[in-house]
């Protein structure tokens, strides 16, 4: 699956994230992509308005459940969804605003991508 950035010209990313901004100026704009090297499935939604005062702990948990609902299986529940933005990992205690003030994109939006790891080792 292409992502965002290839898919939508820099100035439409930028108009809409404006837009949204400007209608729901207590939301967060977020684009979340699974990372370039999971094993996890796409998610059908990748475009996200958060609300700036959720904890980044909370968001994880909304993707893990779409992750669940993407076809991940019964085996999702062994694994931790982590998200990453720049390549870091941000603090999951750390509000969306927070973390859209450190790194969001000149576009506008926040992208976070997920990837996830065995907690419970394989059999």
């Amino acid at each position: 699956m292409r992502n965002v950035k290839e898919t939508m010209p820099f100035r439409s990313r930028q108009a809409e994230a404006k837009r949204i901004s400007k209608k729901y100026p207590d939301r967060v704009p977020v684009v979340c992509e699974k990372a370039l090297n999971s094993t996890l499935p796409d998610m059908e939604k990748n475009k996200f308005l958060v609300p700036g005062t959720m904890p980044c702990g909370e968001f994880q948990y909304i993707i893990h459940k779409h992750l669940n609902q993407a076809g991940c299986g019964p085996e999702a529940f062994n694994r931790t969804v982590y998200l990453f933005v720049q390549k870091a990992v941000p603090k999951m205690g750390a509000s969306m605003w927070e973390v859209y003030e450190k790194y969001k994109a000149p576009d506008g939006f926040l992208y976070v991508s997920y990837s996830a790891e065995s907690t419970l080792g394989s059999l």
